[in-house]
């Protein structure tokens, strides 16, 4: 990995400050284009034509209005035409991937590693949103996000300066050993409970997480991702739970207010475990060991 961007840069603050502006202006561009992928690839339609449009009076959106975060406010979050309200989830999208983006470069460093983990992080919150609003994981962009982790993996070494295999491997042999793990506790969920206690892309996107992090993430992830959805779905429970549960899928099975995306958590875990991996381990390890 490529040392902090504030160590690599230390003399020079001002190019400090040029890299992570520019960092966060680009991945605030992407969460705009991601909030368009949110939209419409659970829909079937094309996410590159036609432009962004008004959902409500469909005009299109002029460039100036579609400014990612800033024109938002700017319009108060209505579209120009009809006044219709856009959703503040665009700007929040935007502005999240944008510091995300700054975030990783401080931490990284400029480098093919930062530039994978930022690509995984953009698939991994484009699953997390198409999740949220259809209780669905797009098989294909968890395939992206494991090919993505793998690349990552072999980018981590080659920085190190380790063998461009091993790292990867181990990665790989502990993403399927991850699929294993979570398919067999939501098989003893199921049995327990009578019903299907867990989604079936829930599995394959936690071995993909556990591909781009590494074998030692397994427990985290798992433990930031019960905790966090429990605590979050009790909090939200008064307004239905977490999750749109309007939706009903082609069998006709619908989401309850009992269910969670468990996707939505297993990214979040590990979007935290990218900008705080190693602290976030070593907090993990010392509790366990005072345990013992």
């Amino acid at each position: 990995m490529g040392d902090p961007l504030h160590n690599e840069l230390a003399l020079v603050p001002w190019w400090t400050t040029f890299v992570l502006t520019s960092a966060y202006l680009f991945g605030s561009c992407i969460g705009s284009f991601l909030n368009v992928v949110i939209y419409r690839l659970p829909a079937g339609k094309s996410v590159v034509h036609p432009g962004s449009a008004c959902p409500s009076c469909e005009q299109p959106i002029a460039w100036y209005d579609n400014l990612p975060v800033v024109s938002w406010f700017v319009l108060l979050g209505k579209c120009r035409h009809c006044k219709a309200p856009f959703s503040f989830r665009y700007a929040a999208i935007e502005l999240a991937v944008g510091l995300f983006a700054a975030g990783l470069v401080y931490r990284y460093g400029l480098g093919p590693f930062a530039l994978s983990h930022f690509v995984a992080a953009s698939i991994m919150i484009a699953i997390a949103g198409i999740d949220h609003d259809s209780f669905l994981i797009d098989t294909r962009m968890t395939l992206a996000l494991a090919v993505t982790g793998l690349l990552s993996q072999v980018a981590k070494a080659y920085e190190a300066g380790d063998s461009l295999w091993q790292g990867p491997l181990w990665a790989l042999c502990a993403g399927i050993g991850a699929f294993g793990l979570l398919w067999l506790i939501g098989y003893v969920a199921s049995s327990v409970v009578g019903e299907e206690a867990m989604g079936g892309g829930d599995a394959p996107l936690f071995a993909a997480i556990v591909i781009l992090l590494g074998p030692a993430s397994i427990p985290l992830v798992l433990l930031l991702t019960g905790i966090q959805g429990m605590l979050i779905w009790a909090l939200l429970r008064h307004r239905g739970g977490v999750g749109d549960h309007d939706v009903e899928h082609e069998d006709g099975w619908a989401p309850s207010e009992r269910h969670v995306p468990m996707g939505l958590f297993l990214v979040l875990a590990a979007l935290e475990m990218q900008l705080g991996g190693d602290a976030l381990t070593d907090a993990y390890l010392d509790f366990v060991a005072r345990l013992i």
